[in-house]
């Protein structure tokens, strides 16, 4: 398994005391690029190896000095990242969208080197910790209103890729942190169109992200890419194909007994109003999605037992929470009070969540700096038989959605590994 490396055409840091920028392209053994759609910020994480030759960015000198010494890092520097694959694909975090230094472990010191690992993130990531971001004020209206009102506060530029919900939300800032907010209302959206709710909110390298479950899921000309996993020695692939699986494994295949535990199926919500008169617990009780409810990656959802299809499998308790409701009279049919509506939905979010997630896959490819978390990749893994006994069922051939992604590179080499996750079975073309 052998990849063509990564054309790292900027790696700089820049000084907190003086500004000075370092160019650590070098010194860099090994990077790795990472994005989920769980993550509302990217990270980066590198090995630098210090030989004693530090390279002024500014006007290309070189010292003496070790690049660690040299930018003495100590946290929130600025550093822009700009890569490039073998197919010409660019991530390109150089500009205003630039990263910042998160975390550094140094390993020690020796005679010649030194080495010092570097986590870098999005710089909204530490803009969202500042007071002065944080949401104070009642916010009303449909949930990509709210997502832009919060960037809005972060301070952020970055393009905002969004769906808009069928349901109105007020909403209490309580003081929120910017991202907090987003990951509530990603929680009580319900999306135009499908009586179903739950969104995710995260970023990428082309912005952030904020859609539901539901659409994602709906493959309807939105495949990205076709990989096949092949018995062939070197990169051939079928036609049709964009590039072939290197290594494969399940993770997770239906794990039923995980579902029940956490609440894909029938959960009963024990809800406790604390502003009530009663100051009682009342009982709301949500049965899993109807079979064919929404729209699947696969073939079939599973089914379950005549035993256990109407059992409750998980207890809930929570707080009713006045900060947030849903406005009569919009989204779910069943609303009769808006306050218990924001729960209903939020426990119907946290189904869909674990039915979506509900089948996982790691793969690893070429390096492909075009792929990113939330995009749809088809997979095809050829049929088990006796002469190839590692060989996959067809059934875990189909489509699936792009979870995690991670770009690792080396001087000589660099692969991108995918957990891949679906809700369903079987092939979908």
């Amino acid at each position: 398994m052998q990849g063509k490396s990564l054309n790292h055409k900027v790696l700089e840091v820049f000084s907190n005391e003086n500004e000075d920028s370092v160019d650590l392209r070098a010194g860099v053994p090994v990077l790795e690029y990472r994005e989920s759609v769980l993550c509302p910020y990217i990270t980066v994480d590198m090995t630098i190896i210090d030989s004693g030759t530090a390279t002024n960015s500014k006007d290309g000198s070189k010292g003496t000095i070790g690049i660690l010494e040299s930018i003495k890092l100590q946290g929130t520097e600025k550093f822009k990242l700009k890569l490039e694959d073998q197919f010409g694909n660019q991530i390109d975090l150089s500009g205003d969208n630039d990263l910042r230094v998160g975390k550094t472990v140094f390993a020690g010191k020796g005679v010649r080197e030194s080495s010092c690992s570097i986590r870098v993130v999005s710089k909204e990531a530490f803009d969202n910790t500042l007071v002065e971001r944080r949401m104070t004020d009642s916010y009303i209206g449909k949930a990509d209103v709210l997502i832009t009102q919060a960037l809005r506060n972060l301070g952020t530029e970055k393009i905002l890729s969004s769906e808009s919900s069928e349901n109105e939300i007020q909403f209490n800032g309580d003081n929120r942190y910017p991202f907090e907010m987003c990951l509530d209302v990603q929680k009580v959206s319900v999306p135009e169109g499908i009586d179903s709710a739950g969104y995710l909110f995260w970023e990428t390298s082309r912005g952030f992200n904020f859609k539901s479950l539901d659409k994602m899921f709906d493959t309807t000309g939105k495949v990205i890419k076709k990989f096949e996993e092949t018995g062939f020695a070197d990169n051939r692939v079928s036609a049709g194909f964009d590039g072939k699986i290197l290594k494969s494994s399940f993770v997770l295949i239906n794990d039923m007994l995980k579902q029940f535990e956490e609440g894909a199926y029938n959960t009963e919500l024990d809800l406790f109003d604390i502003l009530g008169s009663d100051k009682k617990f009342e009982e709301i009780e949500r049965t899993s999605p109807p079979e064919g409810n929404g729209t699947i990656a696969g073939l079939n959802l599973p089914i379950l037992s005549k035993e256990y299809r109407d059992k409750t499998t998980a207890e809930l308790h929570q707080t009713k929470d006045d900060g947030q409701k849903i406005i009569p009279g919009a989204g779910l049919a069943d609303i009769k009070d808006s306050s218990f509506d924001i729960v209903r939905t939020s426990l119907q979010s946290l189904q869909n969540y674990r039915q979506k997630f509900s089948s996982s896959l790691n793969i690893v490819i070429d390096a492909d700096l075009s792929l990113n978390a939330g995009d749809l990749v088809f997979c095809k893994f050829p049929e088990t038989s006796q002469k190839k006994s590692q060989s996959r069922s067809p059934k875990d051939s189909g489509i699936y959605m792009i979870a995690d992604l991670c770009h690792y590179s080396t001087p000589t080499q660099a692969f991108t590994g995918l957990n891949l996750v679906r809700d369903s079975y079987g092939v979908k073309t």
